[in-house]
């Protein structure tokens, strides 16, 4: 465990996503948005801060309701990162090597308070692109290098007006697998039902633009009831997500049957009790790792088995390159990396 001062003009912390380490031995840093709107780079080994770019949310959150907060995604490559509203209608995508803004987002206002606004970034054939929600039960894929939309959809005659699907699911939190290969949606169907959803990113975006809707490789899990709970990929072929009814799901994206009317249904591994309370998930490759009010816990997710603890650390973020987990106080951050960890897509 690594305790560090946050600096000055950092504070306050609005949120916090990891950077893959630079050149020249400085050590992993992590992006920041303070409250004041400043994106900068931070290495807390050196406590060196280097300003990136200004965010100004010039819409206003208000739009979508009271509970709306900012949202920080960077990219793999470090070279992207977006500021969103979680629970919100809007966002922008900035260019880290510029500062400037690269695109802007628009999610869309229908019930935009009940979700967080679905982003992930990702690669397609070696070019970085972002997965967003343009509207409640739409996702696109833009190229960040181009700009161009990956994903138009058209119709039988060739309009892309026409082309809009009756599709009745709004997207939520958008997580990517840790090969890239797969993209995990914590969406929710009426009235009103968690409906967890598995798809193929290479197969959206080589042969079926409509792959994130009814495409072959889409497929969901029915039996959570509740959405916008805590959820992480253990590995690709595991994902653990939290009922807020009071359970933790183990699901095999992977493994799926067919069930009618034309249902494919994720299959689960495994299903084991959990208190309800608020808390975040996390892995190190093999457990599941809960932080919750009393700290964090290393869960063995064939049964719920607690097999480790590490009392007063709640972090809220996880290093996909390194695995470290991040606690960020008010002038106070505390560090922690697991003994082994294989770095992540996204």
């Amino acid at each position: 465990m690594v305790d560090v001062a946050v600096p000055d003009v950092l504070r306050p912390v609005v949120d916090v996503a990891a950077l893959p380490a630079g050149p020249g031995g400085a050590g992993a840093a992590w992006l920041v948005l303070s409250g004041g709107g400043r994106l900068a780079r931070w290495w807390p080994a050196t406590g060196e801060v280097r300003d990136v770019a200004r965010y100004r949310e010039e819409r206003p959150a208000s739009e979508c309701g009271d509970g709306v907060r900012l949202r920080l995604h960077v990219s793999r490559c470090g070279r992207w990162a977006a500021v969103v509203q979680d629970r919100g209608r809007y966002g922008v995508v900035v260019d880290l090597a510029t500062g400037s803004p690269a695109l802007g987002l628009d999610g869309g206002d229908y019930c935009c308070e009940t979700v967080p606004f679905a982003l992930a970034f990702a690669e397609y054939g070696g070019r970085p692109v972002v997965v967003h929600r343009t509207d409640w039960n739409r996702l696109d894929v833009t190229d960040l290098a181009s700009g161009e939309v990956l994903t138009a959809r058209h119709g039988p005659d060739g309009d892309g007006e026409g082309a809009e699907l009756d599709f009745d699911y709004f997207h939520g939190a958008l997580s990517l697998s840790p090969d890239g290969s797969r993209l995990y949606d914590g969406g929710w169907v009426w009235h009103p039902w968690g409906m967890p959803a598995v798809w193929s990113l290479t197969a959206w975006l080589h042969d079926n633009p409509r792959e994130s809707e009814d495409g072959p490789s889409h497929a969901v899990y029915p039996e959570v009831s509740e959405w916008d709970g805590p959820m992480v990929w253990i590995d690709d072929r595991r994902i653990a997500v939290f009922d807020r009814n009071g359970a933790v799901h183990v699901l095999d994206p992977a493994s799926v049957e067919l069930r009618s009317p034309g249902i494919r249904w994720i299959k689960a591994v495994a299903t084991f009790p959990w208190p309800v309370g608020d808390f975040g998930f996390f892995t190190d490759g093999e457990h599941l790792l809960i932080a919750d009010e009393a700290g964090l816990r290393g869960v063995d997710i064939t049964g719920g088995r607690q097999v480790f603890a590490i009392d007063g650390f709640r972090p809220t973020r996880q290093d996909r390159h390194t695995g470290t987990l991040i606690q960020v106080g008010g002038a106070d951050a505390r560090l922690w990396t697991p003994p082994k960890w294989a770095a992540r897509a996204g």
